[in-house]
């Protein structure tokens, strides 16, 4: 009786020792099956990323221009300049729409400041010609410090608009380099408007001697300290010579 439930006992203890040892096989099984999924799965997403193409970089015309001119603007024009300086270019292309004739820009407060000069047309600033002497630091593309009128008499047609700034250098203001500022030594000033450029630049359509000045009954008055950019955005007007570029070439 004894031998037998000995016997019984230990055939128990036998199974028992033999499922456990299947289960622990089935986990490492198991586990061996799982611990190479993940690298499979990486070496599929590898594969999948190296067919898709790289992200191609947009080639705008104006990463390729070249300065022009006697500041050494570029020739650009809006669709060769990248998205970002586009939308500061549609911003000046509404304030050109908002004020089309000089009578537009009066009833606006903008007053006569310059005579019309050649290229780069006639300048209306918020103070007249006295504003030349009050300008900050700032760059604000939404507020130009000069409206550019293709004469002065009421009727007379916008053509762009102007942003100046005082200081030893010139503001960031557009995006990207396309926007060279440029300075005058100093203007001629005569019956209340800036009449020309005194010591200009030699192929500048607007530079006069100082004894030329004074032969008009003008004083000379620096502005050294001035940077400035003319926008030529006007729908239909465009500058052959680029939107960032000192003369208009029609004016």
């Amino acid at each position: 009786m004894r031998s037998s439930v000995r016997q019984q006992i230990t055939a128990a203890v036998v199974a028992i020792g033999t499922l456990v040892a299947a289960v622990a096989i089935v986990m490492v099984v198991d586990s061996d099956d799982d611990a190479s999924e993940p690298v499979a799965a990486t070496a599929t997403q590898a594969d999948a990323a190296a067919e898709e193409p790289a992200e191609e970089e947009v080639p705008y015309p104006a990463i390729t221009a070249q300065p022009v001119g006697h500041h050494g603007e570029y020739d650009v024009q809006y669709e060769d300049v990248p998205p970002a300086t586009q939308e500061q270019l549609d911003i000046v292309r509404e304030i050109i729409e908002r004020y089309p004739t000089v009578a537009d820009a009066k009833a606006a407060g903008w007053q006569t400041a310059t005579t019309n000069l050649e290229g780069i047309a006639a300048h209306f600033l918020k103070d007249g010609a006295v504003g030349f002497t009050r300008f900050d630091s700032t760059f604000d593309v939404n507020e130009p410090e000069a409206l550019l009128y293709d004469g002065i008499e009421d009727d007379a047609p916008i053509a762009g608009v102007s942003y100046l700034a005082s200081g030893e250098t010139a503001p960031e203001g557009f995006a990207g380099e396309w926007d060279v500022w440029h300075r005058h030594d100093a203007v001629c000033f005569a019956n209340g408007l800036v009449i020309a450029e005194v010591g200009g630049h030699p192929d500048s359509r607007i530079s006069i001697t100082a004894e030329d000045c004074k032969a008009q009954n003008g004083i000379m008055f620096p502005i050294s300290n001035l940077s400035m950019i003319h926008v030529w955005m006007k729908p239909g007007f465009p500058s052959e010579t680029g939107v960032f570029a000192h003369d208009h070439s029609a004016l």
